[in-house]
């Protein structure tokens, strides 16, 4: 590890603790090494430990902390150092199996150029494509025109949770090309797409060719969510109306953090970490044991809508109906 960054985690880190009990892993596992304190103290002495691939890359340790550093930070300077693992075939047919996919939204229907450019996530593709001809209606009654332009790619979250940075890096780059020939907002329905926009590619590719291109694409990046509040405000009182006569509970996902005191403001949200899609976890049986953890939040809930696809998958893989696993959107 670089010397300036194990110099950062030591005089930045004051072993205050703040960070430990809203860790996901450690309140699954309850030891110091699966804390981001713990990590960041091996991390900092070069000390490589099985805790690291259980972070979840939540970055709630990061929000709370009093200099606002967290072990994802971190973490991902070493991952860049290293060579990518011998993993080079990922099957995820066990993991996709588990969720009933629903038909990709048809792409001739939607315009490559428009007033703003919409990102066609796989979550948008194969999960909630009902979310994007909602969003789509309620623009199209202001005249406002959106564009899905062709040859877009997975932001690579799941090469992040692999430690597979290359394969994240030609992802990246792919959808830099293509969205830097448009113009305007460009608009994300995924809470983690949206932070892989905004603050992983620009980590990525710092110090390189690429990292201005990025950082420009990550200012123009915004939630739908957080479009819609600025061009059609009224039409997101149907959520909240429509929380107040049924039983539906809105996730606020973690990777969302940029909208949090935007999204609070606005409507009732409960805030708690679903374990996250990561592979790895799952062969480990996280997500089951992280479960005890939120589904308390559940009790008489007969709609549970996130803004997020991991948080989506998880959700329809470890509940049983009701409740129904819908995208915030698809409620408009």
């Amino acid at each position: 590890m670089k010397e300036e960054i194990k110099e950062k985690i030591l005089n930045l880190c004051n072993l205050c603790g703040k960070c430990v009990p809203v860790c996901p892993s450690y309140r699954v596992y309850k030891k110091e090494s699966f804390s981001p304190r713990g990590r960041l103290f091996l991390l900092s002495h070069e000390i490589e430990h099985k805790s690291f691939e259980f972070c979840l890359f939540c970055e709630r340790c990061e929000r709370i902390c009093p200099h606002h550093i967290g072990f994802p930070t971190f973490y991902l300077e070493k991952l860049k150092e290293k060579e990518n693992p011998l993993l080079t075939f990922l099957n995820l047919n066990n993991l996709i199996n588990l969720i009933n996919l629903k038909k990709e939204l048809p792409t001739k229907i939607i315009k490559e150029e428009g007033e703003i450019t919409v990102y066609y996530s796989c979550g948008l593709k194969y999960l909630y494509p009902s979310a994007l001809e909602r969003f789509e209606k309620v623009l199209k009654k202001r005249g406002i025109s959106i564009g899905v332009p062709k040859g877009l790619v997975c932001c690579g979250a799941i090469f992040l949770s692999l430690g597979l940075i290359s394969n994240l890096k030609e992802n990246a780059l792919k959808n830099l090309e293509i969205l830097e020939k448009t113009k305007g907002p460009f608009v994300i329905f995924c809470a983690t797409c949206l932070w892989m926009f905004k603050k992983i590619y620009p980590q990525v590719f710092k110090d390189t060719k690429y990292e201005k291109g990025f950082i420009e694409l990550s200012k123009r990046a915004i939630s739908a969510y957080n479009y819609l509040s600025l061009k059609a405000e009224d039409e997101l009182k149907i959520l909240e109306e429509k929380k107040l006569r049924e039983n539906i509970l809105f996730h606020l996902p973690c990777h969302l953090t940029e909208d949090f005191n935007l999204i609070k403001n606005k409507i009732e949200t409960r805030d708690f970490c679903c374990g996250s899609a990561k592979f790895f976890l799952w062969l480990k049986g996280f997500q089951k044991e992280n479960k005890g953890l939120w589904v308390k939040n559940l009790e008489n809930i007969e709609i549970l809508a996130t803004f997020c696809t991991g948080c989506y998958i998880n959700f329809n893989a470890l509940l049983k109906k009701p409740p129904l696993i819908l995208h915030w959107l698809e409620l408009l």
